[in-house]
């Protein structure tokens, strides 16, 4: 790695190289990209050390795998100019507060990779921030995989661009092992889909994970977020036109969290690989919160759906608020199953045992839409479980309202029940009303 002034000569040449590149790329054509410095400021008091790879001749078919491995080591933040860049291969594991900041800069997947390219088991305070990963070529399906051990560690400003095709695994695997860890996941886009395989895939873990304004289209399967065990925020973003699942959550017994979010069924592509569109599917795990979400389910060309929100037989309790969810397509809107009385490890990682509570409840959550047959809501097995503030509007055909097949001490209040079928279907005893607007039905 050489002496103490080789490394600071360099360091001065390749910032000088850096400025005088992004000084040259914005006198043409009246474009200019971010500076140098309002890309590496957020991370100056971070980092021991900032290296602009400005030296590399970005139209070179050489790759940048021996200038990254010579510089990158602990307490250092690389820095990439605008331009594009072929990267073979880089393992960051067990490094500890480093860093690749890129300003519009393009990292180029080789022919032939499908397997981990950009990773590390395990790492501690990663930044990975402003690149686009180009796996256009036809045989590249790279596969981004971090094992975080400790400390902050930030993916952002991260783009996908390129579809996986054919080929298995995700296209992002993450793990947060401890509670001392955490792992923001923030601005990354996800839009070239695949027909086998995740988009986003969480192992086990107890530290703290969040995804933060991503955006996730046509995969297989969505974020796959249900082994992780820890605190699990989804936060903003689009999740649209996945198959088996957009949203897949878990959280143990700390509480997932879905807020913000925007999820669709309206565009399948590739629908024999992609069954059951569910949306915001709750699969294992106990104490989750679904707030303030859309959720449109308008096509299912090809393929079907368990409903906008399923709360599944793993499942323990819910609460479901602020959240508009369209269905055009005759499905629910919400899918409560009946509690599972068997534990199994294997399919229920993030969780020890079976949860104790299982009531879900939903508070001003509004259904609308054009479906004609079915159930707006499907409930089965599980008691006390409480719609507030709730509204349904399916005035086409013979859809239902609330299909109630067992359970006990259902209550509805403050509810506008508008449907073209029967607002209220049950084979037991009826449920708690107050201040029920059956709309003349």
């Amino acid at each position: 790695m050489g002496t103490p002034s080789d490394g600071t000569g360099r360091r001065a040449y390749l910032q000088a190289a850096g400025v005088a590149l992004a000084t040259a790329v914005a006198g043409c054509g009246g474009m200019s990209e971010p500076s140098k410095e309002s890309v590496i400021r957020p991370y100056r008091n971070r980092f021991e050390e900032i290296i602009d790879i400005g030296e590399l001749d970005r139209d070179s078919a050489e790759s940048v795998d021996t200038v990254v491995n010579r510089s990158i080591r602990d307490g250092t933040l690389l820095y990439f100019p605008p331009g594009t860049y072929r990267l073979s291969n880089l393992d960051l594991s067990h490094y500890s507060n480093c860093g690749l900041v890129g300003n519009e800069s393009t990292l180029v997947v080789p022919a032939g990779e499908q397997g981990n390219w950009i990773y590390g088991e395990p790492v501690r305070d990663l930044v990975l921030d402003g690149f686009t990963f180009d796996y256009r070529e036809p045989t590249a399906a790279p596969v981004v995989a971090f094992s975080v051990a400790g400390g902050n560690n930030v993916l952002r400003n991260l783009t996908f661009k390129g579809s996986r095709g054919p080929y298995p695994r995700s296209g992002l695997e993450l793990e947060v092992p401890k509670r001392s860890a955490s792992l923001l996941v923030e601005r990354v886009y996800m839009r070239g889909g695949s027909r086998n395989g995740n988009a986003i895939f969480t192992h086990t873990g107890h530290g703290s994970l969040k995804f933060v304004d991503c955006h996730v289209e046509h995969w297989a399967e969505g974020l796959y977020a249900s082994p992780h065990s820890g605190p699990l925020l989804v936060s903003g973003g689009t999740y649209a036109n996945n198959g088996i699942d957009q949203i897949r959550i878990g959280g143990g017994t700390t509480g997932a969290r879905v807020e913000n979010a925007t999820v669709r069924m309206d565009d399948p592509q590739n629908s024999e690989a992609k069954p059951n569109m569910r949306g915001i599917w709750l699969e294992e795990g106990t104490n989750a919160v679904v707030d303030n979400c859309t959720i449109d389910i308008t096509d299912l060309t090809g393929t079907y759906s368990s409903g906008g929100i399923v709360v599944e037989t793993q499942f323990g309790s819910a609460k479901i608020t602020n959240t508009t969810i369209r269905t055009d397509r005759s499905v629910p809107a919400i899918n409560i199953r009946v509690p599972t009385t068997e534990y199994d490890p294997e399919t229920m990682p993030s969780m020890k045992r079976l949860p104790s509570d299982t009531h879900v409840s939903c508070e001003n959550v509004s259904i609308s839409g054009t479906a004609t047959d079915g159930t707006a809501v499907l409930l089965a097995g599980r008691n006390g479980c409480r719609f507030e503030d709730f509204s349904i509007h399916h005035p086409l055909g013979k859809r239902d309202g609330i299909t109630i097949k067992s359970g006990r001490r259902t209550t509805i209040s403050d509810a506008r029940l508008r449907v073209s079928g029967v607002p209220i279907v049950t084979p037991g005893p009826m449920p708690t009303l107050r201040n029920v607007d059956l709309g003349g039905n």
